[in-house]
């Protein structure tokens, strides 16, 4: 039976519930701290990882989640009991994470009851992602381990326990945390319904929109006090490894490299405990897809109602005039275009046409007629201001209230012999139709945690029982500027269900 782990994994989840899923198949280590020239490889690492990213700017999507909430969401895994297939049980009994640049320290005390009880503390580091055979990895490593026995008991244990009281053995046991490198979202608007006045009056249906969107996960950074996730719209393209290979007379000096590493770093970093940046091309791929999902944006009623007049004097004045009964047709939004995010702002550039069948009755020179003419209409380049509005944990996008667009109806008609054209123009309210756009927020209503695992005699692990963790936002801030959509928001942990 597969693992019945959610595909579809978010980052809240992924930084922490990781992390702890991966104290099973051994039993217990002692050791030394990290060296002096192992600190500076991590620095180097996380260095060249900025150099080479720009710093993330090039990123679709950048998420920021500060240290207290990581910390936070990983205690309420205490209690996880992990069951051996040898009979021993073990039993997580504190989690104490810090973030610092390049390296996440963690204090894990663990249970482990069999034929004697014994109580460890665990001292683990995990240092930035790694793209490694189409995985993106996070090296784990164990650097200490503290028997909390004491006295006679601990000579015994130490005894009994051997070569797992040593980190070599932990490390060679543990694999590196694997996070998913593909996350599905999903774009969604909902069909309506609504009146169109001017000149050529009409009602407009839309169909409702869910466009699928697929991100890979390019780059997990560990800074100091946060940790940060990046992503790129999937395009086809395989992420691939990124190499340390800058050198710099800083290289062998651990507070120049902490000082290089802040630096560059300075953007990336929130005022809350989540922050989340949407680039501008996200936002356009979104809205390309939208105008590509369907042929008929717009499904178009014709109402009734007079559209051409005209006083002509033939001896006698006569009124020309033609009315329409009803009619049908369809328009395809051809363009949906964001150029430019910034100060707030945000101006989509709009392009569509489309087409009806009209019945339309008139005089013309006093003699009656009946037609069903072929007319188009059309939508050209035209500016529409946005606004975004966050509710609980999701984001909008809509129309400004009270703009609108302008549709240009063409006309090409013969009567009793006689070509003539003739334009109208009716004014579509944009927010009654682009008034809720549901972007991707990359936040769930709750993350599942594990609450008891099996690990069967080929070390394989299977999850037996589950808790989730609600979570509510508060102080939502939602801005647009440099080119981006900025979500920031404080989180607070709910207890597990």
């Amino acid at each position: 039976m597969r693992n019945p782990t959610s595909k579809r994994m978010r980052y809240v989840s992924v930084v922490f519930s990781a992390i702890l899923c991966l104290f099973i198949e051994a039993q217990f280590a002692f050791g030394q701290q990290i060296g002096a020239a192992g600190r500076l490889n991590e620095l180097r690492k996380l260095r060249d990882q900025l150099q080479l990213t720009n710093s993330l700017r090039d990123s679709d999507i950048v998420v920021i989640l500060n240290e207290r909430m990581i910390s936070e969401a990983a205690q309420q895994l205490v209690g996880l009991e992990f069951l051996l297939s040898n009979g021993s049980m073990l039993k997580l009994t504190s989690v104490e994470g810090e973030l610092k640049a390049a390296a996440a320290v963690f204090k894990i005390g663990i249970q482990a009851k069999s034929s004697v009880t014994l109580n460890l503390q665990l001292i683990c580091r995990i240092n930035s992602g790694e793209l490694e055979k189409g995985a993106l990895r996070l090296p784990l490593r164990v650097t200490d381990v503290k028997m909390m026995n004491g006295g006679l008991s601990s000579i015994f244990l130490k005894t009994l326990f051997g070569e797992w009281l040593h980190p070599e053995k932990w490390n060679h046991e543990l694999p590196a945390i694997e996070i998913p490198l593909e996350i599905e979202e999903t774009m969604r608007v909902p069909a309506v319904r609504f009146e169109v006045a001017g000149e050529m009056p009409m009602e407009i249906s839309t169909p409702d929109y869910q466009a699928p969107l697929k991100f890979v996960v390019t780059s997990l950074l560990v800074l100091d006090k946060r940790a940060v996730i990046a992503l790129q719209l999937d395009q086809g393209a395989t992420p691939t490894a990124i190499p340390a290979s800058f050198t710099s007379v800083n290289d062998n000096d651990p507070r120049a490299l902490e000082g290089e590493i802040a630096r560059m770093s300075e953007g990336l970093n929130s005022s809350g405990d989540l922050r989340a940046v949407l680039n501008r091309r996200v936002i356009n791929t979104l809205l390309s897809q939208m105008a590509a999902a369907h042929d008929a944006d717009f499904n178009v009623r014709l109402k009734g109602g007079r559209v051409r007049s005209e006083e002509v004097n033939v001896i006698v004045n006569v009124t020309n005039y033609t009315d329409v009964e009803s009619g049908e047709g369809r328009a395809d939004i051809t363009q949906l275009n964001i150029e430019r995010i910034a100060d707030g702002k945000l101006t989509l550039k709009l392009s569509g046409q489309g087409e009806a069948d009209a019945r339309m009755r008139g005089r013309e020179y006093g003699v009656p007629y009946t037609i069903s003419p072929h007319m188009t209409f059309s939508i050209k380049d035209q500016p529409l201001p946005l606004e975004f509005v966050g509710e609980e944990k999701k984001i909008f996008l809509r129309a400004a209230p009270g703009s609108t667009l302008p549709i240009n109806v063409q006309f090409n008609l013969k009567v009793a012999g006689r070509d003539f054209s003739f334009s109208r123009q009716s004014v579509v309210q944009a927010d009654k139709w682009l008034n809720r756009i549901e972007l991707p927020s990359f936040l769930e209503r709750e993350i599942s945690l594990p609450r008891k695992m099996e690990v069967d005699a080929g070390g394989n692990l299977h999850i037996t029982e589950r808790r989730n963790l609600g979570y509510t936002l508060s102080n939502m801030r939602v801005g647009a500027k440099d080119d981006a959509i900025e979500i920031i928001a404080n989180i607070k942990l709910n207890p597990p269900k």
